[in-house]
């Protein structure tokens, strides 16, 4: 069996999303929202393939087939620029929430997951200095993220989302700056999917779906 066998970048994703389902449904059963965004088009050029989000962190992936394929983001132009203008401030808030993945080699579907800027921006003369890292195996990574040990708090991700807007050219301020995707929560044992179009919508949907609780962080 050829162990390089293309399945195609959307299969890993699939894969990945499916993982981290299963993972946060057994933690939280139907208790947690969670958001889960596959982005094609202007916010795959802007942010990332995958966007992932409970009510205290928050990351985004951009996902390849192969571990060499990375290289393909050197021929994007809005990752040029971040790669080239990164302060670092900002840098540290990209390490715990932008990553980069790809499906290893073998016959069962195993992801490896890299700090992004880390991984794609040595191709540039990058200020600040790029730090070295060790890859994650995806259920590591999951963990965690379920743990708050990934990712990025909403109002620390609100701020990282307008980073890469402006990057864009974009022009909204703050919460509203378009991010569009997907709130999962459970009403009356039923799954519920609510399409939500900027971070302030987002919050102010889970506010409205749970207002008997406190969020774990404010968002």
């Amino acid at each position: 069996m050829n162990s390089k066998r293309k399945i195609g970048e959307s299969q890993v994703i699939d894969f990945f999303s499916a993982v981290l389902r299963d993972k946060f449904n057994d933690r939280y059963k139907k208790n947690e929202p969670i958001s889960i965004g596959n982005f094609s088009g202007s916010q795959d050029r802007k942010f990332a393939d995958f966007f992932a989000g409970t009510t205290s962190s928050n990351i985004l992936i951009e996902f390849k087939e192969f571990e060499n394929d990375y290289t393909k983001e050197w021929d994007k132009p809005l990752r040029q620029t971040l790669c080239q203008i990164i302060d670092a401030d900002t840098a540290q808030f990209s390490r715990r929430c932008h990553f980069i993945a790809w499906r290893e080699s073998g016959p069962e579907v195993q992801v490896s997951i890299a700090p992004y800027i880390d991984k794609v921006c040595p191709q540039y003369n990058t200020i600040p200095p790029l730090q070295a890292f060790n890859n994650i195996p995806h259920k590591d990574f999951i963990n965690d993220f379920l743990d708050d040990k990934k990712g990025i708090t909403p109002e620390e991700f609100k701020d990282y989302v307008k980073y890469m807007d402006d990057i864009a050219g974009g022009k909204q301020a703050g919460e509203n700056v378009p991010f569009k995707s997907i709130l999962y929560s459970y009403q009356d044992e039923e799954m519920v999917a609510t399409y939500f179009k900027n971070p302030g919508e987002l919050r102010s949907l889970i506010t409205q779906l749970f207002p008997e609780r406190k969020m774990k962080r404010k968002i």
